[in-house]
């Protein structure tokens, strides 16, 4: 008899995977239907592949035994400092683009779309299903069956033809083992969120990574890296504190 685990599981995959599947395939049967909607909103329709993230999250999540992650995690002020800076950073920057938008609003614009993107992704990844893989025996192997998943989910976006982009799969484990390690020390999915959310900017999403240069991807990484360090660490130093406290 499949047990609870297995069973959320393949409902989480089920849901996620197909419906990826699904949106990705007919993405490019809809490109009329894209060149006809209005200039940035059509960004918004980026958004679709990651329902089925939270639709499998949703149903999954809430019949977990234990649930540890939440949104804003073990310091809320730290979780919003360290989301706002990638933000901020793009759109005091600006970044050039094709829709006739001023650069700066615009840099606004599409770094909070990719900071929710990333955010809804992570409420699959890491709001539900690192959860199942919480434990200790099993927390490693879980980082690299999320980055398996992780990989599979967007395998019709990473393909050349009919070739999978297998380079992808080892980069996407590495990041699931970073970020869950994130995950763990924080709790945090918007933590998570915008750690995702800067490799996209600076360099998965051409939208981004093509329109701003070398000099600008090394200003954003750096800034935000320096202070999401001393801000995890300030996550950390208060969660020993109130341990000890309570001790």
């Amino acid at each position: 008899m499949v047990n609870n685990k297995t069973f959320r599981v393949g409902l989480f995959l089920t849901i996620s995977l197909v419906w990826s599947l699904m949106w990705f395939s007919q993405k490019y049967l809809l490109r009329d239907f894209f060149s006809n909607i209005p200039t940035l909103i059509v960004i918004l329709f980026g958004l679709i592949p990651t329902i089925g993230l939270l639709i499998g999250a949703y149903i999954t999540r809430r019949k977990l035994p234990k649930r540890e992650m939440s949104l804003m995690g073990k310091n809320s002020k730290m979780a919003l400092l360290i989301v706002s800076l990638p933000i901020i950073c793009l759109t005091l920057l600006g970044v050039n683009n094709s829709f006739n938008v001023q650069s700066n609003l615009f840099g606004f614009l599409i770094s909070t779309f990719t900071v929710i993107y990333a955010l809804f992704e992570e409420m699959g990844w890491r709001g539900y299903l690192q959860e199942e893989f919480m434990e200790k025996k099993q927390k490693w192997f879980g980082y690299v069956f999320i980055g398996i998943i992780w990989y599979l989910w967007h395998w019709y976006f990473l393909r050349t033809g009919s070739n999978p982009k297998l380079i992808m799969l080892p980069i996407l484990i590495a990041a699931s083992i970073g970020i869950g390690e994130i995950a763990e020390s924080t709790k945090s999915i918007l933590i998570c969120g915008a750690f995702h959310s800067l490799a996209n900017m600076i360099i998965i999403y051409p939208i981004i990574a093509n329109n701003i240069s070398l000099k600008e991807k090394l200003i954003v990484f750096l800034i935000c890296i320096i202070i999401w360090v001393f801000a995890i660490r300030k996550i950390e130093k208060d969660k020993k504190n109130i341990a000890t406290n309570i001790l």
